[in-house]
């Protein structure tokens, strides 16, 4: 249920946009989402299926859903140095050790909107 409801905040982003500058029909929504977030754990087409159904009778039905994970800083605390995380169970690449997670960044964010003019 919280990918519905998080699917549900998406296309109402959507349409706010689109409701400022478009004139045409929405192709494809890309989210970029952090390789820490739970939902790149998840069944995708659990998310895909919530995008549809948050979509339905709005500009955004129709669209296809894409994900782009994009790497998390966070902070190893044995190396005592920033890194980049890609995966959510991965260690620190210098030390193989636990890390904490750097700066609070937006769990998912729209990135690109695409329309068929």
């Amino acid at each position: 249920m919280h990918e519905l409801h998080l699917m549900a905040q998406v296309v109402k982003a959507v349409e706010t946009k689109l409701g400022e500058t478009v004139d045409g029909k929405l192709s494809a929504v890309r989210l970029k989402v952090s390789a820490l977030s739970h939902l790149l754990a998840h069944d995708q087409s659990a998310l895909q299926t919530a995008f549809m159904l948050a979509a339905g009778g709005t500009k955004a039905e129709g669209a296809t859903l894409e994900l782009i994970s994009v790497p998390s800083d966070a902070w190893c605390p044995q190396c005592r140095r920033d890194i980049s995380v890609t995966q959510s169970e991965e260690a620190c690449s210098v030390c193989g050790g636990p890390f904490v997670v750097g700066s609070i960044e937006p769990e998912v964010v729209i990135h690109e909107l695409v329309v068929n003019r």
